[in-house]
């Protein structure tokens, strides 16, 4: 989710816990600070995009981050308003970076939840990176909490009766997916589209390969980006076993390898099948292997385009 909308929610969060909407009210202020506070290992693209991309959504997301952060603001509103409640205040931004976490579950990049326990992504599927339904009931419970009306709490279940609709549109996609791949094949993911509140992205696997498309649920209608072949075992666990081939797969649940032989060398390509935007896939790293001893000569991260070259050693 965007910044925007991460403040928005923390802000409704503080609302509907009975907060009053109010620029020094310390409850409310320490809640949108923790709603935003996980995305502040922004930090690491001062070191550049392999290193941001490697930690982002991972030790700040997780359930010790949150509670770092939370206590973090709780000290320091603390002094700024001495006759606030030092618990209240953690809690608050607590809450708010709960609400931050939560809601990078629902897309389709997922959270380290357990870091450092655990580097492994978990996702839900439900929301786009940007939801306009959640800013608009995010703004509404915030304005009807201003006017002390009992409005804020119907816009908080109508964003429940939202999610759960989220779910039955994936779980519609998915059988008319299913029902279009009827014979041999396997669904392994349905998820939001980049863009579109009802276009969802899949991907299926049949007859050897990886197709990836979208459905488009009020047309009922399959557009196909790409056929993508699958490679030999061999091959992939040569390709997998290397430094970016390892990092690759911790970035992304959903990868694809592509390769040829050029020059007595394994040149192989690593597909992020996530985010096809404007007709070509967003991410990607090449690894290049002597073909005879199984020796990695160079390894790249190449993140948002090709044209992005980051060595990997």
């Amino acid at each position: 989710m965007d910044p925007v909308t991460h403040g928005l929610v923390g802000a409704a969060v503080a609302v509907l816990s009975g907060a009053e909407v109010s620029f020094t009210n310390p409850f409310l202020i320490a809640t949108t600070l923790g709603a935003v506070s996980p995305d502040l290992d922004i930090v690491y693209q001062s070191r550049g995009h392999y290193t941001y991309l490697k930690n982002h959504r991972g030790l700040s997301h997780s359930i010790p981050g949150l509670a770092f952060f939370a206590s973090l603001i709780g000290i320091t509103l603390s002094f700024v308003f001495p006759q606030a409640n030092l618990w209240g205040l953690i809690l608050g931004a607590f809450l708010g970076a709960l609400s931050h976490t939560l809601l990078d579950l629902m897309n389709s990049y997922g959270v380290m939840l357990f870091y450092p326990f655990s580097r492994k992504k978990y996702t839900f599927n439900l929301l786009m990176i940007t939801d306009p339904f959640l800013i608009g009931t995010s703004l509404a419970i915030i304005y009807f909490g201003a006017i002390n009306s009992m409005g804020q709490y119907y816009f908080a279940g109508v964003f429940s009766l939202y999610l759960l609709g989220r779910l039955l549109m994936r779980r519609r996609a998915q059988a008319l997916i299913k029902k279009y791949y009827y014979q041999y094949s396997e669904v392994i993911v349905v998820m939001p589209a980049f863009i579109g509140l009802f276009q969802w992205d899949f991907i299926v696997r049949k007859n050897n390969k990886n197709i990836v498309g979208q459905i488009n649920l009020i047309t009922n209608k399959i557009k196909i980006h790409k056929r993508l072949r699958l490679i030999s075992e061999e091959i992939k666990e040569t390709l997998e076993d290397t430094k970016i081939g390892e990092f690759f797969k911790e970035f992304t649940p959903f990868w694809h390898i592509d390769y040829r032989i050029v020059d007595d060398k394994i040149v192989g390509v690593f597909t992020d099948m996530r985010y096809f935007v404007k007709n070509k896939f967003l991410h990607h790293a090449t690894v290049i292997v002597d073909k005879e001893s199984r020796q990695v000569e160079q390894g790249l991260f190449q993140p948002y385009n090709q044209k992005n070259k980051i060595e990997i050693t």
